[in-house]
């Protein structure tokens, strides 16, 4: 059998429902791919890649986990740029959802905090200790394929104003995955695009984002136009016993978001 791993990210829930981000009802359109999503066989995880809530408090974190129960499978967490780990905290007092290890029947993800020395304009950075605690970590999982995931992109993706606020120590991270060759591929969001790329001779999957998308290839920030490309998104992604990973893209079709707000 094969583990089906969802990757929701960038769902900028605002502090109050039905406020609007970037012109769009982020609930709304998130409320939509969760009900599409229904249709699909079904997840056995759900990884939420950051910048869940946009700068909002305990209450907006619950109203996330309350539109994405009803995909019914196991959900984990990590931060971005845009969230407040004392609130996410706050929703999540036993740490449950904060989970940096989730070992399943042949596979291990592991989730980093790419949060470390914020710059104020959404760059990103993995803590020392952090990358201490995945090397420690890798050295335990020698005979598991790993899954590695992370908010900000390590990859740089010729958008010049996206690529100014990537990870900033990419080098770091590379070198900590040169030895493991059981890190089969990673994972992240903070671009609102669709990237399929390579970092450190592995698969590197960015997803888009339940909310709102940016256009790929920018000197300054743009929003995607492109009705094909604009609607909200997701990855998901088929963990094989054998060590084997299958990345598939999925765009909510226009016509499911008649009731979505846009101004």
């Amino acid at each position: 059998m094969s583990q089906r791993v969802l990757q929701l990210t960038d769902c900028h829930l605002p502090a109050e429902a039905g406020t609007l981000f970037r012109g769009q009802d982020a609930d709304a359109r998130l409320a939509a791919l969760v009900d599409s999503l229904r249709k699909q066989p079904p997840f056995d995880t759900l990884l939420l890649t950051g910048d869940l809530v946009h700068h909002g408090g305990p209450d907006a974190y619950r109203r996330l986990l309350t539109l994405v129960r009803p995909l019914g499978c196991e959900v984990y967490w990590l931060p971005g740029n845009h969230d407040e780990p004392a609130a996410m905290h706050a929703a999540d007092p036993d740490g449950q959802l904060g989970a940096k290890r989730i070992d399943l029947a042949h596979w291990t993800l592991l989730l980093l905090d790419s949060t470390a020395n914020p710059d104020g304009r959404g760059r990103g950075e993995l803590a020392s200790a952090e990358l201490d605690w995945l090397q420690q970590t890798l050295s335990e999982l020698d005979d598991r394929p790993v899954l590695l995931a992370l908010h900000h992109n390590p990859a740089a993706t010729g958008s010049l104003w996206q690529d100014a606020i990537r990870l900033g120590n990419p080098d770091a991270l590379a070198a900590a995955l040169a030895p493991c060759p059981q890190v089969r591929a990673l994972i992240c969001g903070h671009l609102h695009q669709a990237q399929a790329q390579q970092f450190a001779g592995r698969p590197l999957w960015c997803a888009p984002s339940t909310a709102v998308q940016f256009a790929a290839g920018c000197e300054t920030f743009t929003l995607e136009t492109q009705t094909a490309l604009s609607t909200p998104g997701c990855r998901w992604y088929e963990l094989h016993d054998d060590g084997r990973i299958d990345a598939h893209l999925l765009y909510l079709p226009a016509e499911c978001e008649e009731s979505v707000v846009d101004v």
